[in-house]
């Protein structure tokens, strides 16, 4: 088993329905993604509203960003056009969400984005289909610098105006180092943080993407977690939480 790597925040703005935090991910100048080609994604719905992502990681759990954490979630496993039922949709609720001990949830009237991860038990399990599918963890880290990866979730498309679209967003962006990612964001990036995007401006994710996967090579290295807003600033990269640091806690969550 893959140690947990010594990792070093900023975080994802929730949609604007669900009060005032920061900006949420979203993605910004990506395409729809193809139906089916991505069974892990999963949305989070608060009652009818959806205001998060996460990942598929077996029948039982859900990989999401800790910010995402709300008392009533409903996962909505297969799901593409959010405006009309394909029938390939599986409905859970959430039966224990699990945040990472090290996060801090803003109770204080603080937020910090370190150790935005959660994991979310599904009741009932999800049944694999070709549309519902889990994703694999990473197998080899820390990731290099300079992996193109695809990011994706139903976030909004433009910013600072906020415009959800009904299918989901894919957009191709590459890993930036960190120190230049610190440079950018002092004293708020660490190394529990993966960063990403900011070479084009207006590709970026957003507002409504928290908690989405970002896949590096078909594994699952980032969940949206935080950036500057509006996004899609030239030179401001999308922040994301290292999965590669949180690997141990996240088998030994799931087996516990």
């Amino acid at each position: 088993m893959m140690g947990t790597a010594p990792c070093l925040l900023v975080f994802l703005l929730l949609p604007a329905f669900l009060g005032g935090l920061r900006r949420e991910d979203r993605v910004l100048g990506g395409s729809e993604c193809q139906e089916g080609a991505h069974p892990w994604l999963v949305l989070l719905y608060y009652f009818d509203k959806h205001y998060c992502s996460g990942a598929l990681l077996n029948q039982n759990w859900v990989l999401t960003a800790a910010h995402c954490s709300m008392r009533h979630i409903q996962v909505r496993l297969g799901e593409h056009n959010i405006s009309m039922s394909s029938g390939y949709e599986q409905f859970s609720m959430v039966q224990e969400a699990i945040i990472h001990p090290g996060f801090v949830d803003g109770t204080s009237g603080l937020r910090s984005y370190e150790n935005d991860i959660m994991l979310l038990r599904l009741n009932p399990p999800a049944v694999y289909t070709s549309y519902v599918q889990p994703t694999d963890l990473p197998t080899l880290c820390p990731l290099p610098t300079g992996t193109t990866c695809t990011v994706m979730g139903w976030g909004t498309t433009s910013s600072p105006e906020e415009t959800y679209p009904n299918v989901p967003q894919c957009l191709d962006i590459t890993t930036v180092p960190l120190a230049q990612c610190q440079a950018t964001y002092p004293e708020k990036v660490t190394e529990n943080m993966l960063c990403a995007g900011g070479a084009q401006e207006g590709k970026d994710s957003c507002q409504g993407d928290s908690g989405g996967p970002l896949l590096c090579n078909g594994k699952l290295y980032g969940l949206v977690s935080w950036g500057d807003f509006p996004c899609g600033k030239l030179g401001q990269p999308g922040i994301y939480t290292n999965v590669c640091c949180y690997l141990d806690w996240i088998r030994t969550t799931m087996g516990a």
